[in-house]
């Protein structure tokens, strides 16, 4: 049952006094439902869309507002005087770091001074934050790679840490019936390290990209595959979304079945818990314009807040935290967080197309999930000098003249330009957590800790990725420079020039927006934090289905795999 109540708290942040205020009856419908889903991006949406079309009635919480399409989307120059707001204000002064804040409309990116979060000092970590109905879903770039057993068993292969309680078979029909869904494009490659899935015809590569897979196939053993994943996004009147993103697919769908709602600007706060603790009663919710709080009751709860933000959420829920709280018998929440470790190389290759924008003529070239390409290593990548120095392994993702700028922005017009990037898996170590800080946020509630940095395996890993990268670029007769020696760029130059990802090694985690861990999968409770259908151990109506569940980072896009294991834990949570 769902319902709003009037209470009052009195459960103290560390290092301040008080309590953290008088939960009271807010602007929210005094309705029935079945399911509370907190977050609305691509793990809420598939949640929401799982239950209400096997008759559940949902509420979807989500922390920020609703925008409308155009709002979302934004148009030019006005994003652009919103970068140099939030550049000069401090509003994004971690975010603008991403390569996707100088693409989409900066709107889409949380305002860290109401949102902060603290690390060690010296020890960044990039925090990106959808704080909107859609979420980080209405940025991601749309590659839908399957996870396969060499990533879920890997543990078995090398001994370190623990290999998840599922394989490829448990989230195949899962896999299967989302990319169905999506219409994802890619090949059926024939990969040991990447599973084939349901998709659809693939982009066709550029004459640059078909030149350079020519080259790879010829005269070395690297294999270059197209990417899967999503088209690029051409907006309509009938479809203004972006299609990979949950308000055009899952969460519209959800919507659609007339069983789900949607409180926006309410931030989850803890879970509400029984009197013996065994289940959750339902959340706390803050109101974002007044901060009052709010009880919603329900007898399930399924978490899609994103890794940190869930993180936070049951820290503040569990009962080292609070003696009403759930408890974790494996005392490890929080514990393993990873990221995708990544490095990035820029080039110029000789055009095939002459200076006019292939956009111009094919929009379909844009880049995009599906719009480049991926070098897919995984856990075998070549050896050239004896055997490799690094656990584990990483792919490289690519694309040649999808970003071009207009021909008189280039340095060189008749050069067109092309960039590798690697995501490799990230060991999960203990030293990686996130946990409560004593700062408060603007609610008085404990802000999240982020420490987490890269060890000598991703260390070892990057340099390893930047020699394939050299190797691969010059098989093409390409050359590597910055972006700001190809490119001209009038007044952000100085900001471009000082991003991560324009330096040599490795940018901070949290750059590549793939963290994972804390609260992961597993077949012991006194091990892992939630069993293998997404469960917490001592509070089975509270599903943790978002990457925080993950027991290892893989090397692969994760979201795919996200949404599978999410759509997986709904439907067995619905079998009497």
């Amino acid at each position: 049952m769902f319902f709003c109540s009037v209470v009052e708290l009195n459960f103290s942040p560390v290092g301040e006094e008080g309590n953290y205020g008088k939960v009271c009856v807010g602007a929210v419908p005094l309705k029935t439902f079945e399911a509370i889903v907190i977050g609305s991006g691509a793990t809420g949406g598939v949640a929401a869309q799982t239950l209400a079309e096997a008759g559940v009635r949902v509420l979807v919480l989500e922390a920020g507002p609703d925008f409308s399409p155009q709002e979302a989307l934004g148009r030019e120059p006005l994003n652009s005087m919103r970068r140099v707001r939030g550049l000069l204000s401090g509003q994004h002064r971690q975010q603008v770091q991403h390569p996707g804040y100088w693409k989409h409309n900066p709107l889409l990116y949380a305002d860290e001074r109401q949102y902060p979060y603290s690390t060690p000092k010296n020890e960044p970590f990039l925090w990106t934050q959808g704080r909107q109905v859609g979420g980080r879903s209405l940025t991601w770039g749309g590659i839908t790679l399957r996870l396969s057993d060499l990533e879920f068993k890997a543990a078995e292969r090398d001994g370190h840490g623990c290999s998840w309680p599922i394989s490829h078979e448990d989230l195949d029909p899962h896999y299967t019936a989302l990319e169905r869904q999506f219409a994802i494009h890619g090949n059926r490659d024939g990969l040991v390290q990447l599973p084939d899935g349901c998709t659809t015809a693939p982009l066709r590569f550029t004459p640059e990209e078909e030149h350079f897979s020519h080259v790879l196939k010829n005269v070395t053993e690297i294999e270059m595959i197209h990417s899967r994943g999503f088209s690029s996004h051409r907006p309509s009147p009938e479809c203004p979304w972006p299609p990979s993103s949950s308000p055009a697919s899952s969460l519209k769908r959800a919507i659609a079945t007339g069983r789900v709602e949607i409180l926006a600007g309410h931030l989850a706060e803890r879970l509400l818990m029984n009197s013996d603790q065994s289940r959750a009663r339902g959340v706390i919710v803050i109101d974002q314009r007044n901060g009052e709080r709010i009880e919603l009751e329900a007898p399930l709860v399924v978490l899609c807040a994103s890794t940190i933000a869930s993180l936070r959420f049951l820290l503040l829920s569990e009962n080292s935290r609070t003696d009403r709280g759930f408890h974790d018998p494996s005392a490890s929440l929080g514990h393993h967080l990873m990221d995708h470790v990544s490095t990035c190389r820029f080039f110029k290759v000789p055009s095939l197309s002459g200076r006019q924008s292939l956009q111009d003529l094919d929009p379909s070239s844009q880049l995009s999930g599906a719009g480049s390409f991926f070098l897919p290593f995984g856990s075998c990548p070549p050896s050239r000098k004896g055997l490799l120095p690094f656990l584990r392994g990483y792919g490289l993702w690519g694309a040649i003249n999808r970003f071009d700028p207009p021909w008189w922005l280039k340095r060189n017009p008749d050069f067109r330009l092309g960039f590798l990037i690697g995501h490799g898996e990230m060991l999960p170590s203990d030293q990686n957590r996130v946990t409560l800080s004593g700062t408060v946020d603007r609610w008085g509630v404990p802000i999240p800790h982020i420490s987490c940095r890269w060890g000598a395996n991703e260390a070892a890993m990057v340099d390893h990725m930047k020699v394939m990268m050299r190797e691969a670029i010059s098989y093409a007769s390409g050359q590597m420079q910055p972006l700001t020696d190809l490119v001209k760029m009038p007044f952000f130059e100085p900001v471009v020039c000082n991003m991560e990802a324009m330096k040599e090694g490795a940018p901070p985690p949290g750059y590549y927006v793939h963290e994972v861990g804390g609260a992961p999968m597993g077949d012991d409770e006194d091990s892992s934090v939630v069993d293998p259908w997404n469960r917490l151990w001592r509070c089975p109506n509270v599903l943790v289905v978002d990457g925080s569940c993950w027991p290892t980072s893989a090397w692969q896009s994760p979201t795919l795999t996200m949404m599978a294991i999410t759509r997986r834990a709904c439907l067995k949570v619905l079998k009497p």
